[in-house]
């Protein structure tokens, strides 16, 4: 058996016993003591204050994201106050650092009032509820970077547009891998997507602009097909959140944001540039927006990235460069109490597929696992050849909110999606009359066009007593159409639709919330004689449930916790797969035993937010009725396009659990330091093993440094090292994988940036190194992890022009 020869070459382990056990205690204890301990610590008052903190963002109708023009914004401490302009937006700027009370007051509105930490930059969407209209409604101020949740129950991070700015030009889930309890899936150096509490994939929604992401996201190397450019925040809902969002929604949800349209009569915009030195990559957006009059407003925006082979420490990762192309047009309208907003966009990316993934023979694969590098080593280019992947994605987003001061805010949603995914192989099969090989060559080994409608109403009602809330109904058609050598999955359509009822309740310091969620589904899989597939219909339904509090014991303190349960049904690849997946490069099968998969979850969440510290920690659960995941066979599959790693869809019970959390905290005026921990165990409780792909732990440590500005030319500059450091995984099922998982490693990480102005026109600057020391290194997450290092040292130059 090949697998037995794998293993003879590489012992495995189960677990690492004790010495598991006081590592996970000494983290928890580390992570726990630097967010307790700043709080009880009695240092009076706080860092030297230093004006040059800016405070800015807009202030809008809490019912209709209406902008408030000339609301007022003031820090009575400081004396402090402006007006919100036109569009909303207000600012105030030479602030000295330190943690103020902000009063945000309008006329005819509930004033507001909030803590704001400000060091650097701050940025503040500010809803304000009618007093006609408040009754008991609770009013929320979303801080953009995340401490305004501090009344949530949930475990949220919101990435601002700053956060952002320092991953421009990459991937989603480059974006989002600092992230406390995230980690990334990746497949070679363009492919990468979120793992969220050890769950991915059909278990983690995306969200964009108002929209669930529909994009064949089953598939472990099919990445989000999202605009780098594009987001201007990015909140993480770690944990369950079916009752929102529908049946799936079992590890998370990651919300993307585009900033709201402007009211003010003009033309502003941004120029983004970045250049990339590992794989020599060139990318760039460009926003240009304003108001039409008449309540109109439109936006347009485009980005282009191009990239060459990516490079390890010691050799070319050949045939993994990429293109992409993105676009997007945005036309609001705005009344008194209604208004409406079209969103039509296009993703197109060609990347290539790492060659010395695809194999021709077993024997060739074993050597390639245990060379653990190219066996034919190509210089560095930008040419993409097979194998590769096509892949387009187009959505019409309609959205439309009524306002009726009686009942409460109507929001209608309508989306339209296209995913189309080529991906062509290097071993294609000829066709009759095909003699060159060019037939085969221009046509996909696998094509799938996605086609997926959706329509959503909901009600976000008026107080009622303590209640306040919001019930909804959902629905969705989709299809999926096949046209390639391969068929993977067989075509099917598919009608879902949900009813759902969100309500909370305040009682003092203590907020209460629930949930109830029915689901269904009906899909028709369609024949497919070359798979011994017949005409199948198959249906699901379900309800999803969950409660949660949150308790403000004391100042600056707060204790949160849900329990739930949640379900989803098997997708049509869990069910119908048998065949080679070409971008994964394994072949994969699906069995028609697998049924729908049913979670219980609960966690539990300490907030901290005071003048020196801030930072979340959450311990967390889930079981899992019928978990559904890919098991490595013992053997290969040799087909006519090479040989591959085998995996097949099996269904067992499991739990999930594990430790996730951040602290920041400000020694000094111009220092804060921060740590970011994320641990999660996962066992199938079915077989008695651990569950095979959970992610190591975890460990991030950051200092941010205020350098002093230099006259009026060079503005807030800062410097801000970093080390990532990732644990061997050790929990691992025996002699079921084709190889053990990679060492552990640490990568040290730097940025630095300013502001300067060049003729009235702000430019940030920056420069980022990434894998400061070039390590060799792989993740345990990589796809590619069984031939080659993960990619080297890069040096990434930003800059960005506002116009």
């Amino acid at each position: 058996m090949v697998m037995n020869r794998f293993n003879q070459r590489f012992p495995q382990t189960n677990n690492a016993g004790t010495a598991n056990a006081y590592y996970l205690l000494f983290l928890t204890t580390l992570l726990v003591g630097c967010c307790v301990l700043p709080a009880w610590s009695g240092v009076p008052g706080g860092p030297d204050k230093v004006p040059h903190a800016r405070l800015y963002g807009h202030v809008l109708d809490s019912l209709t994201d209406r902008p408030l023009v000339s609301a007022t914004v003031a820090i009575p401490e400081l004396k402090r106050g402006t007006f919100a302009g036109r569009d909303g937006s207000f600012e105030l700027t030479g602030l000295p650092s330190g943690q103020y009370q902000v009063v945000v007051t309008m006329v005819g509105y509930a004033e507001q009032r909030m803590l704001v930490d400000l060091n650097h930059e701050e940025y503040l969407t500010i809803r304000l509820a009618p007093k006609d209209v408040q009754g008991g409604q609770i009013t929320v101020s979303d801080r953009a970077d995340g401490s305004g949740l501090l009344g949530s129950s949930r475990s949220v991070t919101v990435l601002t547009e700053a956060d952002l700015e320092k991953t421009r030009g990459q991937t989603l889930g480059e974006s989002l891998k600092d992230v406390a309890g995230v980690a990334l899936l990746s497949t070679g150096p363009s492919i990468a997507k979120p793992v969220i509490r050890g769950l991915h994939s059909q278990r983690v929604l995306v969200v964009n602009a108002g929209v669930q992401q529909e994009g064949q996201q089953w598939g472990a190397e099919h990445a989000p097909e999202i605009d780098p450019f594009s987001p201007s925040s990015i909140q993480v809902l770690r944990g369950p959140a079916g009752v929102e969002f529908g049946a799936g929604a079992i590890g998370g949800v990651i919300r993307l944001e585009p900033r709201p349209l402007p009211s003010k009569v003009g033309v502003d915009g941004d120029l983004n540039l970045n250049l990339f030195s590992n794989n020599m990559q060139g990318s760039g957006g460009l926003l240009l927006e304003g108001g039409l009059g008449a309540g109109l407003s439109a936006r347009l925006q485009g980005s282009l990235r191009k990239a060459g082979d990516s490079r390890t420490p010691n050799y070319v990762l050949s045939n993994t460069g990429f293109e992409e192309s993105n676009g997007s047009l945005t036309f609001g309208w705005q009344g008194e109490r209604s208004g409406a907003e079209l969103l039509v966009s296009h993703f197109g990316t060609t990347l290539g597929i790492f060659r010395g993934s695809h194999i021709e023979t077993a024997d060739d694969l074993l050597r390639a696992i245990e060379r653990g590098r190219p066996a034919v080593e190509h210089p560095f280019g930008y040419q993409i050849a097979a194998p590769r992947q096509e892949i387009t994605h187009n959505t019409i987003s309609l959205n439309a909110h009524y306002v009726a001061p009686s009942v409460g805010k109507y929001d209608l949603q309508y989306g339209f999606q296209q995913n189309h995914r080529q991906e062509f192989d290097s071993h294609n099969r000829r066709y009759g009359g095909d003699t060159t090989g060019q037939l085969a060559a221009r046509r996909a080994a696998l094509d799938m066009t996605l086609t997926t409608y959706t329509l959503g109403a909901k009600l976000h009602h008026n107080g009622i007593g303590p209640l306040y809330g919001t019930v909804g109904a959902e629905g969705m058609r989709q299809g999926n159409v096949l046209d390639g050598q391969i068929f993977l999955i067989p075509q099917y359509r598919m009608y879902s639709g949900g009813i759902y009822l969100l309500e909370n309740a305040q009682f003092g310091d203590l907020l209460l919330s629930g949930g109830l969620r029915y689901d269904y589904r009906w899909t028709k899989v369609y024949q497919l004689p070359a798979k011994r597939i017949t005409d199948t219909t198959l249906d699901y339904g379900s309800l999803t449930a969950a409660i949660g509090a949150t308790w403000g014991f004391a100042e600056a303190w707060s204790l949160n916790g849900n329990i739930g349960s949640s379900w989803r049904p098997p997708g049509v690849n869990e069910l119908y797969s048998n065949d080679v997946h070409h971008g994964a490069a394994q072949f994969e099968i699906g069995s028609l035993k697998i049924g729908s998969e049913r979670a219980y979850n609960m966690d539990f969440t300490l907030k901290h937010l005071s003048e020196q510290a801030r930072g979340e920690i959450s311990i967390y659960a889930t079981t899992f009725d019928g978990f559904i995941y890919l098991r490595p066979d013992t053997v290969p599959t040799v087909t006519i396009r090479g040989a591959y790693p085998t995996f097949r869809y099996t269904q067992s019970d499991a739990l999930l659990m594990g430790i996730d959390g951040t602290i920041e905290y400000h020694l000094l005026d111009p220092l804060h330091v921060g740590a970011t921990l994320s641990i999660v165990r996962g066992d199938n409780t079915t077989t008695n093993e651990p569950l095979l792909g959970m992610p190591g732990d975890r460990l991030r440590l950051m200092a941010h440094i205020d350098v002093p500005e230099v006259g009026d030319w060079l503005i807030a500059p800062y410097i801000e090292p970093s080390a990532q450091m990732v644990r061997t995984q050790t929990r691992y099922p025996a002699g079921v994988d084709y190889a053990p998982p990679p060492s552990g490693y640490t990568l040290f990480n730097l940025d630095a940036g300013a502001r300067i102005s060049l003729l009235s026109h702000p430019i940030t600057l920056a420069v980022s190194v990434q894998n400061i020391f070039n390590t060799s290194y792989r993740d345990y997450l990589s796809r590619y992890r069984y031939f080659s290092d993960d990619p080297g040292r890069t040096v990434v130059l930003r800059m960005g022009i506002t116009l």
